[in-house]
């Protein structure tokens, strides 16, 4: 299958709330928050020292967390705010892909960090000018997953709809999940690692009537050569969000590094395989940074230099772990960083709870 005739991601755009902390900041509100348990104060420095984290946006200032918001104020600032965050960078990745609202055939939205019902497409549909039959499909429980698995969505839909666009959405306010009784090691590593913020892609069908061969920022478009879902059987235990009276809780084992490890890196091969490539006929890597360990891991693990997964360390830096948005995030500099060349291969990883994995093979 030649490039031109594949799904392009032809423009992404990201929207960050106004609350931007240094991790300084955030590590000295949390040993504050534990300064009747000093042990344990201690150990949060350390793990929020280590995290490879420079800074993190919320949508709310730091001392609002520790007011101790009931689940109602929660939910209506997670409304409030998904829908200005993925209306803010919808608009903007649509007017920088050359797409009228009007030519979207479909809008995926992924988010895990809240309930909203309706969901923030159908808010969008109303505010931009979408057709009132447009598809909708919100992810709602895949987690850091969910951005990989909507471009999937996004390819699935446009192989049958080759005409048409798609808009991805991806919106994550892990902030709200905060929870200041919990005061176990989970709770304490979402705190150094999750941030708050939404993002866009636009994907275009093989046969949109746009220029050929060029995106919306005047960069060569990622194509989606093939993706793949892939399920861990038995590891539900691993991570996720317990439903508690005082909202989302995360559980997150410690396994989980060592785990992807060595599950990872054994579906890459045989998925490239069936593509007739082998790893080293990639050149680019973005890999979703579900933290240090994980990272550092996979990059052993993979036989990657740190300079193939620049990216990813940059976006887990500036932004910290934004979950189902953080791949836009990667995608979004990817674009306006890297000059790929002509035929470049690429590969695209997520991972999140199930415990589940999603692979995206893209060309240029």
């Amino acid at each position: 299958m030649s490039a031109t005739s594949l799904n392009a991601v032809r423009n992404t755009a990201i929207a960050l709330p106004p609350h931007r902390h240094p991790q300084t900041a955030v590590r000295d509100a949390v040993v504050g928050w534990l300064a009747e348990r000093p042990e344990l104060a201690r150990k949060a420095a350390a793990i929020l020292s280590n995290a490879e984290v420079r800074e993190r946006y919320t949508v709310r200032p730091l001392d609002w967390y520790l007011t101790h918001p009931s689940v109602t104020e929660r939910s209506r600032v997670y409304r409030e705010e998904m829908i200005a965050l993925c209306e803010s960078a919808a608009r903007q990745a649509l007017e920088g892909a050359g797409v009228r609202p009007d030519q979207v055939g479909l809008i995926v939205s992924t988010s895990c960090t809240g309930v909203m019902i309706p969901s923030v497409e159908s808010y969008l549909i109303g505010r931009m000018g979408f057709r009132p039959t447009t598809r909708r499909q919100p992810l709602t429980e895949l987690g850091c997953v969910a951005g990989a698995a909507a471009l999937s969505q996004a390819d699935h839909f446009l192989r049958a709809y080759p005409e048409s666009a798609v808009l991805v959405v991806a919106a994550e306010l892990a902030s709200l999940t905060a929870q200041i009784t919990d005061f176990s090691l989970a709770n304490i590593v979402a705190a150094a690692l999750f941030g708050d913020g939404a993002a866009a892609a636009v994907v275009t069908g093989a046969r949109f009537a746009a220029a050929p061969g060029v995106g919306g920022n005047g960069r060569r478009p990622a194509r989606i050569q093939a993706t793949r879902s892939i399920l861990f059987p038995d590891t539900p235990e691993l991570m996720g969000f317990d439903n508690t009276d005082s909202g989302l809780k995360i559980f997150l084992s410690p396994r989980v590094p060592r785990f992807l490890r060595e599950h990872l890196p054994r579906e890459v091969a045989p998925f490239l395989e069936e593509h007739g490539l082998r790893l080293g006929d990639l050149s680019h890597f973005l890999l979703h940074p579900g933290g240090r360990k994980v990272l550092e891991g996979l990059e052993r693990e993979l036989g990657l230099e740190r300079e193939a997964t620049r990216l990813s360390w940059r976006v887990l830096a500036d932004y910290g772990n934004l979950s189902s948005a953080t791949v836009l995030y990667l995608l979004h500099h990817f674009e306006r960083d890297v000059q790929p060349r002509s035929g470049d291969w690429g590969l695209l990883a997520a991972v999140g709870p199930g415990f589940c994995a999603e692979l995206v093979l893209l060309r240029w």
